[in-house]
């Protein structure tokens, strides 16, 4: 899926974040969402502009789908399973 060029896609320990790279808030883009990689929960940060929220939410559907895969999470091929704490994981 192709996002909005002013989205910046991350692999953070917890999840994945969402930054806005066309601001700037303490230093470093401004941050505009997580998918929590433990229960697939999304928070959208309140001041998320509403044409990125609907890219990053269409975003995040295609990853929360993926519930009970392994999940890349580094370079060197560790992984991380997807909603691992939900109850009935695959």
């Amino acid at each position: 899926m192709k996002l909005d060029d002013r989205i910046f896609v991350a692999t953070l320990a917890t999840g994945i974040g969402y930054a806005d790279r066309t601001r700037e808030e303490h230093g470093d883009w401004k941050r505009l969402a997580i998918l929590f990689f433990s229960d697939l929960r999304a928070e959208i940060a309140p001041d998320c502009p509403a044409d990125l929220e609907a890219q990053i939410r269409a975003h995040m559907a295609t990853i929360q789908a993926r519930r009970g895969e392994p999940y890349q999470v580094s370079t060197s091929g560790q992984t991380i399973t997807l909603g691992h704490a939900l109850e009935g994981a695959r």
